[in-house]
């Protein structure tokens, strides 16, 4: 690794750390919000689908995935930055998206058991983290990287899993697709000048 993928892998890494910060920070401002002024969404495609506790199933896949993509794309430069630059831009486009469309939670939500998210990023029990789905953003994200299918289905699957569990209406998963190929796009164009010249 060269030293201009070394600046730009530790400069990702600070970027992704900020975003998740100020992510962090936002969300609490944001559950308050939409406590007293969300939207509640009726779903009919949602309710189409039974009410079940599937978290151990969302955590395997969504982490998992990122695993099979570190095992996959490992050899090719800068996949390590671009997923993370890839990453810290759904944070704060999440904060954009999260504003202009205040969500309440569905009413048969059943709350997600996320170690890893709800010590390190969520502040407390957050619920109304809704449009777009960050879990599916990242699975189509991984797609829209590696351009391998596998990752637009278990993206599929777990945007499925995502409304049983009822975490996430429809529209968070769908919107998860267009906003995934622009933020990619977005973070490859960033990264492509840490390559040599």
């Amino acid at each position: 690794m060269n030293t201009k993928r070394i600046y730009a892998f530790l400069a990702s890494g600070i970027f992704l750390g900020i975003s998740a910060f100020l992510f962090s920070k936002f969300l609490a401002y944001h559950e308050a919000k939409v406590d007293l002024s969300g939207i509640l969404f009726k779903d009919v495609v949602m309710d189409l689908f039974p009410i079940a506790d599937v978290s151990a199933f969302i955590f395997g896949i969504t982490y998992g995935s990122i695993a099979l993509y570190a095992i996959l794309e490992f050899k090719k430069p800068l996949f390590a930055t671009k997923l993370m630059v890839t990453y810290g831009i759904l944070l704060l486009t999440r904060i954009v998206t999260l504003t202009l469309l205040p969500l309440k939670e569905p009413e048969t939500l059943v709350y997600l058991s996320d170690p890893f998210l709800n010590n390190l990023i969520y502040p407390g029990e957050i619920d109304a983290d809704l449009f777009f789905s960050g879990h599916a953003g990242l699975l189509f994200s991984l797609f829209f990287l590696s351009r391998k299918w596998v990752f637009a289905i278990l993206g599929v699957i777990l945007s499925v899993l995502l409304m049983v569990q009822r975490v996430h209406y429809s529209i968070d998963v769908i919107a998860a697709v267009p906003f995934a190929y622009i933020i990619v796009r977005s973070a490859e164009f960033i990264t492509s000048r840490g390559k040599n010249t």
